[in-house]
């Protein structure tokens, strides 16, 4: 009989995923969420912050948005639980012609708000 060493990998433990991989995970699992009507994941790095997801989304109404955001935040620590995330409600998502996001307009237009969120995350927790 051999006796496991502190070595060998645990086997309840899943590997690691990738950034990438666990990214675009996270990206499908965030478009079947129901109660939202659009919804983009930005990766930014934010000063004295670091490395940060931005997940911006459209609520499918207004009562439905802190839902929205618990399923988003849920999402992201279940799938990039290294990563620092936030989400953010917005009535739409500016697209280029090709259907992707502006992510450059979407950050300028959403420092603000993560900026608040960072320092008051009381008023974030809803």
């Amino acid at each position: 009989m051999t006796v496991p060493s502190l070595d060998d990998p645990m086997y309840d433990e899943e590997p690691v995923e990738d950034f990438d991989s666990a990214f675009f995970a996270l990206e499908l699992e965030l478009l079947e969420l129901p109660c939202v009507k659009d919804i983009t994941v930005l990766r930014t790095r934010l000063p004295e912050v670091g490395e940060t997801l931005v997940v911006v989304y459209v609520p499918l109404s207004a009562d439905q948005e802190i839902g929205g955001r618990h399923a988003a935040l849920a999402a992201c620590e279940r799938r990039l639980p290294w990563v620092l995330s936030h989400a953010v409600a917005v009535d739409s998502i500016p697209r280029r012609a090709g259907g992707e996001a502006r992510t450059g307009l979407l950050i300028d237009r959403l420092l603000p708000q993560i900026a608040r969120d960072l320092l008051s995350p009381m008023e974030m927790s809803d």
